[in-house]
C-alpha cells in the first residue's frame, strides 16, 4: 500500500496520536506525509509540494479569494500523482474536506479521521457545512475517536454506514507503572491550558482537598498558552504556589516518567462555550496505562475511557466539589488508587492496544482501495 498521511502541522506537541499513527503505518505500508495547513503545503522534510512561485501565486491568490484554489490543489494533485499514492488518510475534519476536490480529481479513495474540535466546534461546523456534506459524500471512511463524537458527526451529516468507531491506542511499553512508587500524594495534569480542558476546575477542586491535605501536590504539564496565565493568576490567589508546579511542555518520556510517579491523573474536561468538545484524552489513556486512576468528568470519550468506581472517577462538569471528594479519597486510601490503576492498565490493554488500534485503521484504508 501506498498510503499519503495528512496532517495540519508537523511538530504540534500535543498530536503525540499523530506520530504514533504515521510511526505504526511504516509496518505495513509505504507512507508519505504532507502536512502545514488544512490544505496540506509541504512534504515532511519541511520543502514546499511546488516551486515557490506557484506557491506564492496560491497564497496571492488565497489573500483575496479567502479560500484554497487552482494552485494549492495543482501542487498536492502532483504530489500524490508522483507518488503513486493509493489511498490519502486525513486527520481532522477540515483537511479531510479540503483534500476531496484533489483525491475525486485522481479517483483516490480518502479516509478521514475526526479528533474533536473538528466535529463539535458550532463556528467551525457552520463554516465548513457544505464541505463537510461533500466530503461525507465522498470520503470511503470516516472515523470517530468516541460514541459520543460519532453521534455529534451522524447529527451533522455524516453517513452511518461509512462512519467507524476506532479510540486511540496507547503504547503500553512506554506508558507503565514504576514499581518504586512512593510518591503517594502527587496529582497529575497533562494537556493544553484551553477552556475545554477545564484547568481552573480542576486547580479549585485540588484546592479543596489540600485543606484536607496540606502535603498533596499538583503537577500540570502543558504550553504556557491559553489559560495558562490565568491558572498561574488563580494559584497565587489562593496562595498555593507552593503546591502547584507548572512544568511547560515535555516530552512523552518525561511525561511518563511523571504518570509512574503519581497518585492520579486528573482532568476536568467540559464542553467549552463554543461548543468544542474532547473526543478522547490520549492523556487519560496514557495514564490509565501507567496505572494511574483517572478523576476527569463525565464528557466525551471519557466516559468510554474510565469506568467510574473501578478504574477512576467521573464527576458532572464543573462539579468541582465533587472532584475534590474523590481527589480526596483517593488520598486517604492509596491501596485503592494503587488497586484502580491496576484495573484502568488492564482495561487499556484490553481496549486500547496501540498496535490494534493503528491496525484497524490500517485494515479501512486497505478496504478503501478495494471497494
Amino acid at each position: 500500500m501506498r498510503i499519503c498521511i495528512t496532517r495540519s502541522s508537523r511538530n504540534a506537541y500535543s498530536e503525540t496520536f499523530i506520530r504514533d499513527q504515521i510511526a505504526g503505518f511504516k509496518n505495513w505500508a509505504d507512507v508519505y506525509t504532507i502536512h502545514s495547513g488544512r490544505l496540506p503545503e509541504k512534504k515532511e522534510d519541511g520543502t514546499l509540494l511546488t516551486s515557490k512561485f506557484l506557491w506564492a501565486i496560491h497564497k496571492v491568490v488565497k489573500l483575496f479569494l479567502g479560500r484554497n484554489n487552482f494552485f494549492g490543489n495543482y501542487a498536492v494533485k502532483k504530489y500524490l500523482k508522483d507518488n503513486k499514492i493509493e489511498v490519502v488518510l486525513a486527520n481532522y475534519g477540515m483537511p479531510g474536506a479540503h483534500m476531496v476536490p484533489v483525491c475525486k480529481a485522481l479517483n483516490i479513495p480518502l479516509v478521514v479521521i475526526f479528533h474533536g474540535h473538528d466535529a463539535t466546534d458550532k463556528r467551525l461546523l457552520k463554516e465548513y457545512k457544505t464541505k463537510y456534506k461533500a466530503m461525507f459524500e465522498y470520503a470511503t471512511f470516516t472515523i470517530a475517536v468516541s460514541e459520543v463524537m460519532k453521534n455529534k458527526l451522524i447529527a451533522v451529516g455524516a453517513i452511518p454506514e461509512k462512519l467507524k468507531l476506532i479510540p486511540y491506542g496507547v503504547d503500553v511499553s512506554k506508558f507503565k507503572p514504576i514499581s518504586e512508587n512512593n510518591n503517594t500524594n502527587t496529582f497529575l495534569a497533562v494537556g493544553r491550558f484551553t477552556e475545554k480542558k477545564g484547568p481552573l476546575f480542576t486547580i479549585r477542586a485540588f484546592n479543596k482537598a489540600l485543606q484536607q491535605f496540606p502535603e498533596a501536590k499538583l503537577v500540570m504539564v502543558g504550553g504556557k498558552t491559553g489559560l495558562y496565565e490565568e491558572c498561574q493568576k488563580l494559584v497565587d490567589e489562593l496562595n498555593i504556589s507552593n503546591s502547584v508546579h507548572f512544568t511547560g511542555v515535555l516530552n512523552s518520556d518525561e511525561i511518563a516518567n511523571l504518570m509512574g510517579n503519581s497518585l492520579a491523573f486528573v482532568q476536568h474536561s467540559i464542553t467549552a462555550s463554543n461548543g468544542d468538545m474532547e473526543g478522547t484524552p490520549l492523556g487519560i489513556l496514557e495514564a490509565s496505562a501507567s496505572a494511574l486512576p483517572v478523576v476527569s468528568t463525565l464528557h466525551g470519550g471519557i466516559k468510554e475511557a474510565v469506568i467510574h468506581g473501578k478504574t477512576g472517577f467521573l464527576v458532572e462538569e464543573k462539579d468541582e466539589n465533587a472532584m475534590a471528594d474523590f481527589m480526596i479519597q483517593l488520598l486517604e486510601n492509596p491501596a485503592k488508587a494503587k488497586e484502580m490503576g491496576q484495573a484502568g492498565r488492564e482495561h487499556i490493554i484490553e481496549n486500547h492496544f496501540q498496535e490494534k488500534q493503528i491496525k484497524k485503521i490500517y485494515e479501512l484504508a486497505q478496504l478503501a482501495i478495494n471497494s
